[in-house]
């Protein structure tokens, strides 16, 4: 075959093109059966058909997991090791394709001007024509897992062909893929209309992976932070060199300051980049090729719109990821509320009602006329009234981070209730008059009940249901008389009543004493359900439970026990998604959090092993894991009555290495155990999982009082 010789076009094709070979490998996914993290695997040479274990190997790709249903492996020939991957497809739109031919065992990957051509069991591949020798004569290979075979490929060997550059984490056995090396040049803060910009200036095209750190409801302030893997920082005329840190301040619309500073420099070197914010913001972050970098942009995002009921009103509720700015325009028999700043995030454009006197909800971006400016960023709701309803009688309120439209009556502003804090609520009744109201407390039913003559206040019957750990049910009756507000508290709720004079309000004040007396009060605990998403995690043979089902709401059940008790808590995954390894503890470090969970259940081989177990890293004795682990362990086998199969040291799982303070990772049960996997199905058991782990952790910190 002739020579081809490749220009800047093609190679950043080609490196767009090994790219999507990498993402579509996770798609699709069946389950590793096991640990995602596991030290060894068992593969099948799909022409031999033998068996053997081998070294599993995590993948980085531009700071991304790649997860596979066949693991990418450490596999080793006469004593000589490579990185194998499995490729599958290609979509041919990118420029490339992979094709297998069954009668030569060849795979062909054909990237633009560049064909390579791997064959099955041959250390000798073919490079546009070119006959090349694979590096420690590792070959291709034909591997199984767990009945999914999977054509195998040197990962050094490919990446390196099609421009790319690869890695090795080896206290993790992580492999990275990352683009050409780049520089930042520079780190600029601007808006756009009402929009607001950083953009981060590199010598070329970088990828990025972010994080959003909550901290604002701990106490802190919330953070982006992004990493730019394979960037060195090189901004001129500044003090990088010296201080190894860049700063500068903002201090506007939300951005307190911008941060920058090389946050690893071995094995490659990753640049993080960090904004602090004085608010919570919603943000984008891309990579602009017009703009020459990292583009983040801040602009509110229009999360759900949906059809329900506020304080007993048909409501139509426009929920964003932070406080809205709006605009409202009447027009009759139609209602329009433009949300400004804002982008939308919503998968559906109409939603039809037909009743309440609404027909209709629409959505869309809508493009700016002549009023508002060019550049300005609009969400467009319009609501299409039924015939006879009146855009008159609709009320539009922002409220926190919603937009609350009324449909058919201005809402009641004479009460309001909202937590103050973990352990504190405020409600309160706005009145005609500073009168005093008699107040009840009924101890037996946890009940207040609040007096108020009709004469000094504007109220209407409501059925309030809260269920915060404070307040159960607010509800408000009258006898023509007097309305009676009635509130059901949680067990051990204090309370006591105030006027403030300024506004005629009766203010009643609620503090659950548990949490504000706790020991544990100011605690953080990461709570990290495992697997999620494209990743099952084990799945019973039986009752085909998948881990990750389990092990999130087994982590909710301690999360809601953790939080009765006092502490706080943070779930790396509230719901049926994928949280990267490397992200995990990330969040647990950069929220400086006091320990570290992680909630698996177990998978083998051999269906008779029963038990629970507790990882840790013992490579670091100065963050006390055994210890932690031991106590964990101890309550699990004691709660649950379960075999002990013991604490184990597992240095290389990223999430227990990775993380700053004590972490482990519990292993509640064999999903492999036909016994086991019959309890694990039951919330009952993963009711005792929670309050085993519970145990566990409230013992560990009573250890260090």
């Amino acid at each position: 075959m002739p020579k081809i010789k490749l220009g800047g076009h093609t190679m950043k094709r080609i490196i767009s093109v090994f790219l999507a070979i990498l993402v579509f490998m996770s798609m699709t996914m069946a389950s590793f059966g096991e640990k995602e993290q596991r030290s060894m695997v068992e593969v099948v040479d799909g022409i031999s058909k033998k068996t053997q274990e081998v070294a599993g190997v995590n993948l980085l790709m531009g700071g991304e997991d790649v997860y596979t249903d066949v693991p990418s492996i450490l596999y080793t020939i006469k004593g000589k090791s490579r990185t194998l991957v499995p490729i599958r497809f290609v979509v041919e739109k990118l420029g490339a394709e992979i094709s297998w031919n069954q009668e030569k065992q060849e795979a062909t990957i054909v990237a633009e001007d560049k064909i390579i051509v791997l064959k099955i069991d041959s250390a000798t591949a073919y490079v546009n024509g070119k006959k090349v020798k694979l590096p420690n004569d590792v070959p291709a290979k034909l591997l199984g897992y767990n009945g999914n075979y999977r054509t195998m490929v040197p990962l050094r060997f490919v990446v390196e062909q099609l421009g790319m550059e690869v890695n090795w984490i080896g206290e993790t056995m992580t492999a990275t893929v990352d683009r050409p090396k780049q520089s930042i040049k520079d780190i600029s803060y601007y808006e756009i209309g009402a929009t607001s910009y950083v953009c981060i200036k590199t010598t070329g095209e970088v990828n990025s992976k972010y994080l959003y750190l909550e901290g604002s409801k701990y106490g802190g302030q919330d953070r982006l932070v992004v990493d730019i893997p394979n960037a060195s920082l090189d901004i001129p005329n500044s003090n990088v060199a010296i201080t190894g840190l860049w700063k500068k301040d903002i201090n506007f619309n939300g951005i307190a300051s911008i941060r920058a500073s090389l946050f690893e420099k071995e094995p490659r070197e990753v640049t993080r980049v960090v904004i602090d914010l004085s608010h919570p913001r919603s943000h984008r972050v891309y990579y602009d090729e017009k703009a020459g970098g990292i583009k983040i942009e801040f602009s509110n995002k229009v999360k759900n719109v949906k059809v329900t009921k506020k304080l007993g009103i048909d409501a139509v509720v426009i929920n964003t990821q932070e406080y809205p700015i709006i605009n409202t325009i009447n027009l009759g028999d139609r209602m329009v509320v433009d949300i400004l700043n804002a982008e939308l995030a919503v998968n559906t454009n109409k939603i039809d009602v037909n009743k309440a006197g609404l027909k209709s909800i629409r959505m869309a971006q809508f493009e700016p006329d002549i009023n508002y400016d060019k550049d300005d960023k609009i969400v467009r709701v319009v609501l299409d009234l039924e015939e006879g309803q009146s855009a008159d009688d609709i009320f539009v309120s922002p409220e926190e981070n919603d937009v609350v439209i009324y449909i058919n009556n201005k809402p009641l502003d004479t009460i309001n209730y909202y937590k103050e804090s973990q352990e504190r609520g405020l409600f309160t009744i706005k009145l005609e008059e500073n009168v005093k109201s008699e107040i009840k407390y009924d101890s037996s039913k946890n009940k207040l009940t609040v007096n108020v003559p009709k004469e000094y206040a504007n109220l209407q019957a409501i059925d309030l249901e809260m269920y915060d750990d404070i307040v159960k049910n607010i509800s408000i009756r009258d006898d023509g008389k007097y309305y009676y507000v009635n509130v059901y508290l949680y067990d051990k709720i204090t309370y006591k009543d105030y006027l403030d004079n300024s506004s005629n309000a009766l203010i009643l004040e609620f503090t659950n004493k548990a949490i504000a007396e706790s020991k544990y009060k100011g605690k953080l605990i990461v709570i990290d359900a495992g697997h999620g998403g494209k990743d099952p995690g084990a799945i019973g043979p039986t009752f085909k439970v998948k881990e990750k089902d389990a092990a999130l709401e087994t982590s909710l059940r301690l999360e809601k026990l953790l939080q009765e008790a006092g502490f706080k808590t943070y779930l790396t995954r509230k719901d049926d998604t994928y949280v990267g390894l490397y992200e995990r503890p990330k969040i647990a470090n950069g929220l400086n959090a006091d320990a570290f969970v992680s909630v698996h259940y177990n998978a083998h081989g051999n269906s008779n092993i029963r038990g629970v177990q507790v990882l840790y890293n013992g490579d670091d004795p100065f963050r006390d894991n055994k210890n932690f682990a031991r106590i964990m362990q101890n309550k699990m086998v004691n709660v649950l009555n379960a075999p002990d199969k013991g604490i184990v040291h597992r240095p290389k799982l990223v999430v227990i290495r990775e993380t700053k303070m004590p972490a482990v990772l519990t292993e509640m049960g064999f999903l492999s155990n036909s016994k086991e996997e019959a309890n694990i199905a039951t919330e009952a058991y993963r009711q005792k999982a929670a309050q085993a782990m519970f145990e566990g952790i409230k013992a560990y910190f009573d250890s260090k009082m």
